[in-house]
């Protein structure tokens, strides 16, 4: 009697399982993963600019100065630098994705420029294993490059958190920069560390933005300089604009030193 109870449990359970891979799949086939936001790999850093307007270039020397000038490094390197891959993932958000049944693997196309050239072309693909997902960027240019990955990455299935590997160039496919980041958009929470890899002067210098929309400055970045062991934290107020900085350092005390909406020194609360 247990035997044919067990005989005839045997079909059942492998169309169970069956069934249930194969759901598993469809679902896989039909759901593409979240796509990192922009701020994982470029955060929003446009409170620093001077050039955006006349307040800016007045106050270039006073506290807002000095966590601009600060602020300027990064961006340098992702503007300069790495201006090619940053641009690429950059375009692909909100670009619609399709499922390649060859590869098994979710693919974002789009064609993009960068200034004074034109003709790029990004490929992301997507590697999804259970709450895992792989990322690659493949950047084409012309004649003169054909799917050059220029960036990966790793993250959860629904983009809460991950981290990604820029490389310098075809020519020199070192990696430059790393982030690791978590983006919490239920808990308006986001941060990213990212850190320079590339061998110099800049080499193990880190820059941490965070962005917490419950906070009146709701946004802070932690700048790292290895080649001074110096240490600065600037936080802002993405609205408004005012902020403060702090840098022993530069200010010789580890109180923070503050500007108003118009980018002038003031006395901080």
């Amino acid at each position: 009697m247990k035997r044919l109870i067990a005989t005839l449990l045997i079909p059942v359970v492998v169309l169970s399982a069956c069934t249930e891979d194969e759901s598993s799949n469809d679902m896989d086939n039909n759901t593409p993963p979240t796509v990192p936001s922009e701020s994982t790999m470029a955060p929003d850093l446009d409170a620093f600019d001077e050039e955006s307007s006349e307040e800016g270039r007045v106050a270039a020397i006073g506290n807002w100065g000095y966590a601009a000038l600060n602020v300027g490094v990064y961006t340098s390197i992702l503007y300069q630098h790495l201006v090619i891959p940053v641009t690429a993932f950059k375009a692909t958000v909100g670009t619609e994705a399709y499922f390649d049944e060859e590869t098994e693997l979710w693919v974002w196309e789009k064609n993009f420029d960068i200034p004074a050239q034109s003709d790029y072309q990004v490929k992301l693909t997507a590697d999804v294993d259970g709450n895992d997902v792989d990322w690659k960027g493949y950047i084409s240019h012309g004649t003169e490059i054909d799917e050059f990955m220029w960036f990966e990455g790793e993250s959860t299935v629904n983009g809460e958190s991950g981290s990604w590997m820029l490389y310098e160039s075809p020519e020199n496919p070192n990696v430059w920069l790393t982030s690791d980041w978590t983006d919490e958009d239920n808990e308006t929470v986001a941060d990213a560390t990212f850190t320079v890899m590339k061998e110099g002067d800049n080499e193990g210098s880190w820059i941490k933005f965070e962005a917490d929309a419950t906070a009146e400055l709701d946004r802070t970045v932690t700048i790292f300089d290895a080649s001074m062991d110096n240490e600065v934290t600037i936080m802002w107020s993405q609205a408004e604009v005012n902020g403060q900085v702090m840098s022993e350092a530069h200010f010789d005390d580890t109180a923070y030193h503050c500007w108003d909406a118009n980018l002038m020194d003031t006395t901080c609360e």
